[in-house]
């Protein structure tokens, strides 16, 4: 099948009725349009942020044009979006090794065959040969890659599996691609094209990352215990609510939960040393509302998509504001207010820098790890290696990328191309990968030590250039413990642009040049001389030669043409800053605000918890909680008025629409 095979319509009405009658949402959103758009000439790499509705993009596609395939990295995730889309109507499968052999080869006639439109596999179940073939014969129209920064190194949830994804695409003739993520910046977005061998022609389309509805805030805490107490203080103020709580190691997990237990809350561990069974069973049981409060390492991971998490605590610093954002943003994805909130002390960053040491290997490492391997006896007996004890090791990944690199393991496979213990490795891949972890990390440590916006910390880190003020953060809304000093922003813009001039002219990345800690501190104490500058946040000798003089002119420049200015801030005084303005930003547009304490929307809650135990699915994919509460507002009492609430397309109507107007004539008869 070539790319033309099928027939993408550039125009969106079908898509429009199809979104209003199967899903009952009114319109198509600008970054969905915009997909479906391009996707009608050309592949399409999508940077949406979670919650914006980016599996409707190819959805959507897929109710029109037939087989489409996604590649999806978690099982549970799968299971997730193929019961919800089946309680909207949606003929969708899956294939996992969850699956029994007799099912897995039913699903795969369905989708061949065309009886189901929409199939999801994970790039594991890709390695089967037989099944490519057969997917090539059927006829797949569009090949969607779901979390597709997994395929770049260069994120932060690197995946080898994902570099075989190019293959496919050649293996199945080249059908429509439509990659997608929540997290990549500008780096990541061209090596995913890269790696996918779509780059130079396919559209991107990047909407903004931001996510009004949740509200940062960073709450400086040192010592365990004082985390512990703040946690049960937190989560005892929000009784019923649904929350994950990320920690740093797998002891941790188990503590921090026995601890919340202790105290009453119903909370469970989770990390990646846990038996697959048991792993499986609590994830199932946060998603079902079994357990509302998750303590958990970051293998809790993409395969949450429930929809109704109002907080998001970060027992430790994360190492990388990517992996920040994507673990918080899984807070309000419903789109109503959410908490995401980083507990954090300055040596939190040193747990960090430990870790980058360890997943960078010296020289010495390198060669040590890639002996072992070749050693293994499956080697010298022509089966291939049994890497299953080098795969977990600390840095593997990192060697791996230097072994390819140096052309002695296969590119998208764990295979070695040599016998040899002494052969070359080039370890330079290694180094470049280890500079680029500290400079994310020294941005994810200005992020929880910034004294402005934490929002715009976040979205100018991908490329955005958001306002200082987004009322809906810690310090925008003066509740900061040290709201910090006031500078000029035209002058800290000034000083930004300079950064850029010099990260481009060294063809460095611009926090490599200085990081945006030190452009505060130059915007407010404007040095006025070499000494000056030396005592500036991050200004040593060696850059101070490198582009002091050039710092000092811009701040001398701008005194000059702005005499009025207010006196600059001593280092001994730290001014507050003023209150900043509120935005609603909480509320996701158009939604009805109803009290959680409305008898109908309590009934209404406790028929669909009833509704989703008896059909043994999570409740938040029977209907959002946005519906509840657009069902309480409107208080339908027919079809055709059921067919008017946000949420409730034609299927779900014909399914739940006795049950709903019997409930709400309950209470108003």
């Amino acid at each position: 099948m070539s790319n033309e095979a099928a027939a993408f319509s550039s125009d969106l009405e079908p898509y429009r009725r199809t979104l209003r009658q199967t899903f009952g949402f009114p319109e198509l959103r600008d970054g969905q349009a915009d997909v479906l758009t391009a996707l009608a000439s050309e592949d399409v790499l999508a940077v949406m942020p979670t919650g914006s509705g980016k599996s409707l993009c190819y959805v959507l596609p897929a109710l029109e044009v037939g087989r489409t395939l996604v590649v999806s990295p978690l099982i549970a995730l799968m299971q997730d979006q193929v019961e919800g889309l089946n309680a909207a109507g949606v003929a969708a499968t899956f294939i996992n090794s969850n699956v029994p052999r007799d099912d897995r080869n039913a699903r795969y006639l369905d989708f061949v065959e065309g009886r189901v439109p929409l199939l999801y596999l994970s790039p594991e179940g890709l390695r089967n040969e037989r099944l490519v073939a057969g997917l090539r014969r059927g006829g797949v129209q569009l090949l969607a890659i779901d979390e597709a920064h997994c395929i770049s190194q260069w994120g932060h949830d690197f995946r080898p599996d994902y570099l075989m994804l190019d293959r496919l695409r050649e293996q199945l003739g080249r059908p429509r691609t439509l990659a997608l993520t929540a997290t990549a910046d500008p780096k990541v977005r061209r090596d995913v094209l890269e790696r996918l061998g779509i780059a130079g022609a396919a559209r991107q389309v990047v909407t903004s990352f931001d996510r009004p509805n949740l509200r940062f805030a960073v709450v400086p805490l040192s010592g365990v215990p004082e985390r512990q107490a703040w946690l049960l203080d937190y989560i005892a103020e929000r009784p019923g609510q649904t929350g994950i709580v990320y920690v740093r190691t797998r002891r941790n997990t188990e503590d921090v939960a026995g601890g919340l237990r202790a105290a009453g809350v119903r909370a469970e561990a989770y990390h990646a040393g846990m038996e697959r069974g048991p792993r499986s069973a609590v994830q199932r049981r946060f998603t079902l509302g079994e357990t509302p409060v998750i303590v958990a390492t970051n293998a809790f991971g993409m395969g949450i998509d429930k929809p109704d998490v109002r907080f998001v605590i970060h027992f430790n610093l994360p190492g990388r504001v990517e992996s920040y954002y994507q673990e918080a943003g899984r807070a309000g994805r419903d789109g109503d207010p959410a908490d995401c909130i980083l507990l954090y002390a300055r040596r939190d960053r040193a747990a960090q820098q430990r870790f980058i040491e360890e997943a960078y290997p010296d020289d010495g490492a390198v060669r040590e790890l890639w002996q072992r391997w070749v050693s293994a006896p499956e080697l010298a007996r022509g089966d291939g290696p049994n890497v299953s004890g080098i795969v977990d090791s600390d840095g593997f990944i990192n060697v791996l990328t230097a072994l390819r690199a140096s052309g002695l393991v296969a590119d998208a496979e764990l295979r070695p191309l040599s016998a040899d213990p002494d052969a070359p490795i080039d370890t330079r891949a290694i180094a470049e990968h280890h500079r680029h972890a500290e400079g994310r990390l020294a941005q994810m440590s200005e992020y929880a030590e910034t004294s402005r916006c934490r929002r715009a910390v976040i979205l100018r880190y991908f490329g955005e250039h958001p306002p200082d003020d987004c009322g809906n953060c810690d310090a925008c809304l003066g509740l900061a413990d040290d709201a910090g000093p006031s500078y000029p922003h035209d002058l800290y813009a000034a000083i930004v642009e300079l950064r850029t001039r010099l990260a481009e002219s060294s063809g460095r990345e611009p926090y490599e040049v200085f990081e945006t800690r030190t452009v505060e501190d130059l915007a407010t104490h404007r040095p006025q001389s070499d000494e000056e500058l030396l005592e500036t946040w991050g200004i040593a000798a060696v850059r101070a030669r490198w582009f002091g003089e050039e710092l000092l002119r811009l701040v001398a420049d701008w005194e000059q043409a702005n005499p009025d200015a207010p006196e600059r801030a001593a280092r001994t005084t730290s001014p507050t800053r003023s209150s900043s303005r509120s935005r609603a930003a909480a509320e996701a547009e158009g939604s009805a605000t109803v009290s959680a304490d409305d008898p109908l929307y309590r009934r209404l809650r406790e028929w669909r918890l009833d509704r989703a135990r008896t059909d043994g699915v999570p409740a938040y994919t029977l209907f959002s909680d946005r519906t509840l509460r657009d069902l309480v507002a409107k208080r339908p009492r027919d079809g055709a008025a059921l067919r008017e609430v946000w949420g409730l397309g034609d299927s779900r109507v014909e399914r739940f629409g006795g049950d709903l107007l019997a409930v709400i004539n309950e209470g108003d008869g």
